[in-house]
């Protein structure tokens, strides 16, 4: 067995991720959203519905900094796709998708499908079960792994 597998296959992965987010913003530019934003716009969604949902749940939800998501944030209320609403206490908030932003999001979601098809065109459904159940389990191993941990 290739001792450089493991190695291989994550470098594999990155090309594929940066490939599918230049591809994604190439497809998007016409709606003026990146492959960030619209990722960003469907967690809110997907996390928070019409209640809102916290910086750090998105974070976790998107594997990125909180940071991240406060940048992100910033730019997608700036444009009013987004707004901060009131969380538990005064130093917190909650995001929650605008109407714009909703009807943005529903307009770009058929273009992601249709991304996503063109995508996987070449993996038959049990490649495409396989490839998820793979996908879990790495997403797992990512959440709960504390990057200040030295990996075994």
């Amino acid at each position: 067995m290739d001792d450089l597998l493991a190695s291989r296959l994550c470098t594999a992965l990155m090309r594929v991720g940066t490939r599918m987010a230049t591809g994604f913003d190439q497809h998007f530019g016409a709606v003026g959203l990146t492959q960030a934003q619209f990722r960003f716009l469907l967690a809110v969604w997907e996390e928070g519905g019409r209640q809102g949902v916290s910086p750090s749940v998105l974070a976790r939800h998107l594997l990125i900094e909180r940071g991240t998501v406060s940048v992100l944030a910033s730019v997608l209320v700036k444009t009013g796709l987004i707004e901060r609403l009131p969380g538990e206490n005064r130093r917190s908030h909650l995001l929650v998708l605008t109407r714009r932003g909703g009807e943005l999001l529903q307009s770009a979601v058929p273009r992601a499908v249709t991304l996503a098809d063109h995508t996987l065109a070449d993996l038959d459904p049990a490649q495409r079960l396989a490839l998820r159940a793979a996908l879990d389990t790495i997403e797992t191993t990512l959440r709960n792994w504390t990057p200040l941990e030295e990996p075994s």
